[in-house]
């Protein structure tokens, strides 16, 4: 009935940083509005350090008895960035 939002991340982590750890890290971040984490990329190569990977996921959040805020979405996608970065991940631009 209320919409879902999706949000689309690519972040740069040590090639050592597992995947798994990528996005337990994300899921717990993004907290009870999270109705879905979705892998669809892992990539090495041209733009991406050596030793690096870099791991591209999508966040749907949504709430049952309303329609989000702009605001909202982007302080929970702030949220799952920083604690992120607690694992050296950062954003890959």
């Amino acid at each position: 009935r209320f919409p879902a939002t999706r949000r689309d991340l690519a972040i740069v982590v040590a090639d050592q940083v597992s995947v798994g750890d990528v996005l337990d890290t994300a899921r717990k971040a993004a907290g009870s509005l999270l109705v879905n984490l979705e892998l669809f990329d892992i990539y090495r190569g041209e733009g991406v350090d050596s030793g690096m990977k870099s791991v591209a996921f999508g966040l749907t959040l949504q709430d049952s008895s309303r329609t989000l805020r702009e605001a909202e979405v982007d302080e929970i996608v702030d949220a799952v960035l920083a604690a992120l970065k607690s694992i050296g991940g950062e954003l890959r631009r």
